[in-house]
């Protein structure tokens, strides 16, 4: 197999588990911006518990994406840098904030106001991150960045990236990362033994799916009217994914109705999954549509094949970490059903 295509490989990888991971610690900030910072200090309290042992290890995932589409795929990583660099900026910014509004907010416990504030920023960026992310989705996606094939951008720097699929991408991203903390945040609830808190997060979550599976229909349509190569790539490549996508979902829901917390997770989990590789599935094999393609914009072979034995070598250590991480932290506990 040719070294880019294991490489793409990998990176679609690598933005799935950040989609999944990262997603759902950007949800819980998303739900305290819909809830207008209302929510009670129980509620707030499981939330950050949640995510608080495994939060910042998620964004690994992003600096791999990014290092590895630098390192493999030059002209790309040049083309993205010049034409998304507001929406890239107001999402780092995003990211930055998020972890500053969540660590400060931890140690001004004797300061209502204090909380509050830091609190605020809290759901403000992590709802803006997730944002301008889908936003850099929708504009490549989309096919109109005016990217050429060497990595130079003539188009507007301040809103090029801007147009029908890039802000439906903008909110789904949204509508993504609090439908997948939704679900993941039931189990958590139901695992603390909060009934209470268990039922919240199972109405929040079975109203967010049944929304997302309306948004993903609407989604289909814009793409159809608005990027047709990319709906071409859906019909001839990635409707195994869309299809998966629906079923997933479907039995993420059903589950929720029916109490099953850890299928209702996996489900969504698996929804999602499906969504992020039916988008490379159906872009395939261009990187930025329609000039920069992945086998036009690769690195030598040589290149690759060290930067794969790299990457080969690094998951020894990288992989095991993180499953021990998780496995200490949010592994089934004795009283999970």
């Amino acid at each position: 197999m040719e070294p880019e295509i294991l490489l793409i490989g990998v990176m679609t990888a690598g933005v799935t588990l950040y989609a999944l991971m990262g997603g759902a610690d950007f949800g819980a900030g998303v739900w305290e911006f819909n809830t207008a910072l209302r929510a009670g200090e129980k509620e707030r309290a499981l939330i950050y518990r949640a995510i608080g042992p495994v939060w910042e290890a998620n964004h690994v995932w992003l600096i791999f994406v990014l290092v590895a589409l630098f390192s493999g795929f030059p002209p790309a990583f040049a083309g993205l840098s010049r034409a998304l660099w507001v929406p890239l900026l107001l999402a780092l910014l995003g990211i930055v904030f998020r972890g500053v509004g969540f660590a400060f907010r931890s140690y001004a416990a004797d300061s209502v106001r204090l909380k509050t504030v830091w609190g605020a920023v809290f759901a403000l960026a992590s709802t803006a991150a997730p944002f301008f992310l889908g936003a850099c989705v929708g504009a490549i996606a989309s096919g109109r960045l005016g990217v050429s094939s060497d990595g130079a951008y003539s188009g507007d720097h301040l809103t090029g990236w801007i147009n029908p699929v890039s802000i439906f991408c903008a909110f789904y991203g949204v509508g993504i990362c609090a439908y997948l903390a939704a679900a993941y945040m039931t189990r958590e609830a139901r695992n603390e033994g909060e009934a209470a808190l268990t039922e919240v997060w199972r109405r929040r979550a079975l109203v967010t799916g049944l929304w997302m599976g309306l948004l993903s229909a609407a989604g289909l349509a814009i793409i159809a009217t608005s990027a047709q190569e990319l709906w071409e790539g859906f019909k001839d490549r990635a409707w195994p994914a869309v299809f998966t996508s629906f079923g997933a979902g479907t039995f993420s829901i059903i589950a929720l109705w029916r109490r099953r917390f850890t299928g209702a997770a996996l489900g969504a989990a698996v929804t999602v999954g499906a969504v992020v590789v039916g988008w490379g599935l159906a872009q395939y094999p261009a990187l930025i549509p329609p000039e920069i393609t992945l086998h036009g914009a690769r690195a030598p072979r040589e290149v690759l094949w060290t930067f794969l034995g790299v990457i080969g070598i690094g998951s020894l250590l990288l992989i095991p970490s993180l499953v021990l991480l998780l496995v200490l932290f949010k592994g089934k506990r004795p009283d999970d059903a």
